[in-house]
């Protein structure tokens, strides 16, 4: 297993043999703990479960009760329970700011009131205490929002599940999006080898392991990018492939 997790990663190695965008590290480690993957639980003795290695000192991380270095795919807890909760109850969400917006005049989105603020001369750092942002707090569509957020907190699910922030965006996006993105908020961000050698980086535009970079790469990613296009190239890889968890430095 080490050596086939050696061979994915060499084209990515920082070692002066490929082009400077493809020098993604200079050591790595599979490592588990925290840092690494949930697995579910009763697998705790299943013997594809793959334990971290020691780093230069021979320090590993602390042990914890179902996280592994790397397991089978089908072994893996993503959540997945926790996801759906998160899905329906950003839909009811959603569902909720439209029969609020239909019942009153068209609310601003808070940055129309920012700008008019920074216009009038005011700073970012007064823009809470202004007129402005009382304005904004005023249009009675986020007036009402105001009193019904509170109700639709879900601190059972996570404590960012209080839906009290913006809620003239929630409008300004489609209800799958909206509801794909609270249940993707509830996984760590990950940035994913791909089994046919393709690096995404989250923040960065990904690399091939077969080309020297990207302006010369002809082929296509395998993947869709970002967070949820990482989650879902995760989500559906067949059961027995192995997930190995890497921490890199670059």
């Amino acid at each position: 297993m080490d050596e086939a997790v050696a061979k994915a990663m060499k084209p990515f190695a920082r070692d002066g043999t490929g082009a400077v965008e493809r020098d993604v590290w200079d050591s790595y480690r599979i490592c588990g703990g925290h840092a690494g993957l949930p697995v579910l639980a009763g697998h705790a003795r299943d013997p594809r479960l793959i334990t971290g290695r020691p780093s230069w000192d021979g320090t590993r991380e602390p042990e914890v009760v179902g996280w592994y270095a790397g397991a089978p795919r089908e072994l893996i807890d993503f959540g997945d329970r926790q996801r759906v909760a998160a899905a329906e109850h950003a839909g009811r969400v959603w569902d909720r700011w439209q029969e609020v917006a239909a019942g009153h005049p068209v609310a601003h989105d808070e940055s129309v009131f920012y700008h008019r603020h920074l216009a009038a001369g005011g700073t970012r750092a007064s823009y809470p205490a202004s007129s402005e942002a009382v304005d904004y707090r005023l249009q009675p569509a986020v007036r009402d929002w105001a009193e019904i957020a509170p109700t639709l907190s879900r601190p059972d699910i996570a404590d960012h599940f209080t839906f009290g922030h913006d809620p003239v965006g929630i409008g300004q996006r489609s209800r799958q999006d909206y509801v794909s993105t609270y249940a993707a908020s509830l996984l760590p961000r990950r940035n994913v080898l791909t089994l046919d050698g393709w690096w995404h980086d989250l923040d960065e535009e990904p690399l091939h392991g077969g080309c020297h970079g990207r302006a010369t790469c002809v082929h296509e990613p395998d993947m869709a990018g970002g967070h949820l296009g990482a989650q879902a190239y995760l989500d559906d890889l067949p059961g027995d492939t192995l997930l190995v968890n890497v921490r890199c430095h670059v």
